[in-house]
């Protein structure tokens, strides 16, 4: 079941990486948008999804599949895509890219409470690894695809835009093609009381505060890619760059969830987030364009050291039939930090410059690994 949802991401991402990674470069470059206004968008994209974060872990809880939620939820983000060919509004655009941020808020949770409802006792930190890699696969996929097709060769315009989109959305369909006939519903073996009240699993709560602090330095990729036109990269050298850097946060996914299975999740989860803090030190000081293309590598290691381990140890730390709520709540918990951490971001990034952002940014990351050391200290010495 992991492979499969995992090839389900693989195609998914493969479709949004590229107008990720282009968006912020359109709106800045030709639309005339400010980096405080690229973060007030990614900031209201993550509220709108807050709720629906929560809510669809949640309500996957008391349904017999939570198959429904997955699917519409990539349905919605394929429609996002499709709406990016109708405008050059920054307006609409916004509106659109909130529309891609809610299908990922209706899906995220159910999606990762199907691979720990599947996965096999011992084997989660794996199975979390697998989807993780196949997911981070497909955004190295897309980004390649786009740059094999010569978008981007000269500087960012509609036409670019409008081509990146036009790649997107068939490989969008694809998605919803294999999660329709090829991913099976499955089976609960537990189900929660249909009652209306929703509350945070208590056995998390700690974890997720901790998360939280994280998430506030965990603002939005556009920053990077801002960063990266400042550093002297063109349109296809940050897209080569993004190429090299999803391609080693896929390279670690797997070992890092196997090995977390053996040896504690903690220890990967809080050697990621010092390879964080130091990965957006060295950007913001960076004087010359390879300084901030190694660290970028290391922005790559991160995900591939946490982004599966994160969710491996929550599900090790939840109940069954808390699994939907407590990822919801992972969820709106990232995604409620994230409409703080990019506004932020952008102000800090337009008033005191690049510099002083990303130390800032480090120094939370940093603060966050000490308070999860200390946390898993107290708690339970094995999850170490």
């Amino acid at each position: 079941m992991a492979a499969r949802l995992g090839w389900v991401a693989f195609f998914n991402d493969c479709s949004s990486e590229v107008l990720a990674r282009v968006l912020p470069l359109y709106l800045v470059v030709s639309l005339g948008a400010t980096p405080a206004l690229v973060g007030v968008v990614e900031g209201l994209a993550e509220s709108a999804a807050i709720f629906l974060k929560g809510i669809s872990g949640w309500l996957s809880d008391r349904m017999a599949s939570r198959k429904g939620f997955v699917l519409g939820g990539y349905g919605l983000s394929v429609a996002a895509r499709a709406c990016y060919l109708l405008t050059v509004s920054p307006v609409l655009l916004g509106c659109s890219r909130v529309l891609d941020r809610v299908g990922k808020g209706l899906r995220s949770a159910p999606r990762d409470a199907m691979v720990a409802d599947a996965a096999i006792t011992g084997q989660t930190g794996r199975d979390f690894g697998v989807t993780r890699f196949l997911d981070t696969l497909g955004a190295l996929a897309g980004i390649a695809l786009v740059l094999g097709l010569g978008v981007g060769k000269g500087p960012m315009r509609e036409a670019t835009f409008k081509a990146c989109a036009w790649i997107a959305l068939p490989v969008g369909l694809t998605t919803l093609a294999l999660l329709l006939f090829w991913v099976p519903a499955v089976s609960r073996a537990t189900r929660s009381a249909k009652r209306l009240a929703w509350l945070v699993p208590k056995e998390v709560r700690g974890y997720l505060a901790i998360v939280f602090v994280f998430s506030l330095a965990n603002s939005s990729d556009a920053f990077l890619v801002l960063k990266a036109r400042d550093a002297g990269f063109s349109v296809r050298e940050i897209l080569g760059l993004f190429l090299v850097f999803n391609a080693f946060a896929a390279l670690l996914a797997v070992p890092a969830g196997r090995l977390s299975d053996r040896f504690g999740r903690v220890r990967f989860l809080a050697l990621g987030w010092a390879v964080y803090a130091v990965a957006y030190a060295v950007m913001g000081t960076a004087m010359a364009p390879r300084s901030f293309a190694f660290a970028l590598l290391g922005y790559g290691a991160f995900y591939g050291l946490t982004e599966g381990v994160e969710k491996a140890l929550l599900a090790d730390l939840l109940q069954p039939e808390h699994r939907g709520s407590g990822f919801g709540a992972l969820e709106s918990v990232i995604g409620l930090a994230a409409l703080l951490a990019s506004p932020l971001m952008g102000v800090v990034m337009t008033t005191l410059g690049a510099r002083a952002a990303f130390l800032m940014t480090g120094g939370l990351a940093g603060l966050a690994m000490a308070f999860l050391v200390i946390w898993a200290a107290l708690r339970q010495p094995r999850l170490c």
